[in-house]
């Protein structure tokens, strides 16, 4: 059915253990309930996923990682019922004002633009976006799926370890932190499919001996460089790359020609947005009659590829012209000695917007040259008015960038 690390996993494992939480009153009334699940380790959180889901209760995937204080907090604001924390006897009971829906996924949003919200998803929409995923991409049967990415979430969890045991695959999870043993994997199986973070997969490249490459890889969670993915194609056979969101999951994929390739929709959604980069529009969702704004910048080619920009929030407008901060990143690392770049905005009195960069260097750098550079390659409301070379730019635990808090911070 599965490997997680070194161990496999078969269907009798899994249906032993839906004994054992058939036991508990908790677990077996779960119908109606909405169970907050924070287990450390990864077959007893995927058992009780599968246990929920097929009793049609409401799972909240606390990622394993969570602090007790934390788990508490995010469970209580996704008004769960029970929360199972690191044990799946003993769970802390909320006595909730208003009783939330049974049989949904639930998921928080990135928080990149403010405050995580709660996202809830039913099993029913979910069945369809894995039969769409897969009827999206018809992958060969001997291909690995290698899930390098949390279960909690729903890249791993809905496009990695749901859609491959619908193909009839057995997934492989890992969840051992050291990418040296991630490559060792990898090396196992010499036809995979990498799912993981941009910053992962530029992590395990790296490590790469120049006589060897990966086969293939998924990067979801934040848009890659131009140079990164230039990296994972010299290193790669095959690249790919999907968009979504926490309200409609994997909203299109594809292969990742340029960084803001995100590839066809999926063909239960209808998507529309800009029809340019030069005439970006906002990407709408279409789904079961409702429409959903991303509040993502984009635009859809001639051939269908929908093409990612920007988040709305991260656009800048200086004097009333769109500057796009990835466009601003992919010049500056093409700058000799800059090793990491994050463009975003501040206040200015006279033009409304000004755009900022914070740097990373690799050795010693002259501003001013910096500038020139930027004089040579980028259109003059582009150009940074305030860089900042720093020793790290601070992203979130999956390598988002939060473009809102570097403009908040003072340097």
């Amino acid at each position: 059915m599965m490997f997680i690390n070194d161990t496999y996993y078969n269907l009798e494992d899994f249906e032993t253990q839906f004994e054992i939480l058939e036991e508990n009153s908790f677990w077996r009334d779960c119908g109606s309930k909405r169970l907050a699940v924070c287990l450390e380790d990864a077959f007893l959180f995927l058992a009780a996923a599968f246990f929920i889901r097929s009793k049609g209760g409401t799972l909240i995937p606390i990622p394993a990682s969570s602090p007790p204080e934390a788990a508490v907090r995010l469970a209580d604001r996704a008004s769960a019922d029970l929360l199972f924390y690191q044990s799946q006897i003993s769970p802390t009971e909320f006595q909730q004002k208003k009783k939330g829906k049974s049989g949904q996924l639930v998921g928080f949003s990135s928080g990149t633009t403010g405050e995580p919200k709660c996202i809830e998803r039913s099993w029913n929409a979910i069945e369809t976006e894995i039969d769409s995923y897969n009827e999206h991409f018809p992958l060969k049967e001997n291909l690995q799926p290698v899930i390098a990415c949390p279960v909690t979430h729903s890249f791993g969890l809905i496009s990695g370890v749901f859609s491959a045991l619908r193909r009839g695959s057995q997934p492989l999870i890992i969840t051992e932190k050291n990418p040296k043993y991630l490559l060792k994997k990898l090396k196992e199986q010499r036809e995979h499919l990498l799912y993981a973070s941009p910053v992962l997969l530029f992590t395990v490249v790296r490590l790469l001996k120049s006589t060897e490459s990966l086969y293939a890889v998924m990067s979801s969670g934040a848009m890659l460089t131009e140079r990164q993915l230039k990296l994972l194609k010299e290193k790669t056979h095959l690249v790919l790359q999907q968009y979504g969101c926490s309200e409609a999951g994997c909203i299109a994929a594809g292969i990742a020609c340029s960084a803001e390739e995100m590839g066809l929709p999926l063909p239960h959604l209808a998507v529309s947005a800009g029809k340019s980069m030069e005439e970006p529009g906002e990407i709408l969702v279409e789904s079961s009659g409702s429409i959903l704004h991303t509040r993502d910048w984009g635009y859809v080619r001639e051939d269908g590829v929908l093409c990612f920009l920007s988040r709305m929030d991260d656009m800048i407008n200086v004097a009333g012209l769109n500057v796009y901060p990835q466009e601003v990143e992919a010049i500056l690392l093409e700058a000799e000695g800059i090793v990491e770049a994050a463009v975003y905005k501040k206040a200015d009195k006279l033009a409304g917007e000004r755009v900022c960069a914070q740097v990373v260097v690799n050795g010693p750098l002259q501003e001013e040259k910096l500038r020139e550079w930027c004089r040579q390659n980028l259109q003059a409301h582009q150009i940074p008015v305030d860089i900042h070379i720093v020793e790290a730019i601070q992203t979130s635990a999956n390598g988002k960038l939060n473009r809102k808090r570097l403009g908040e911070m003072v340097l």
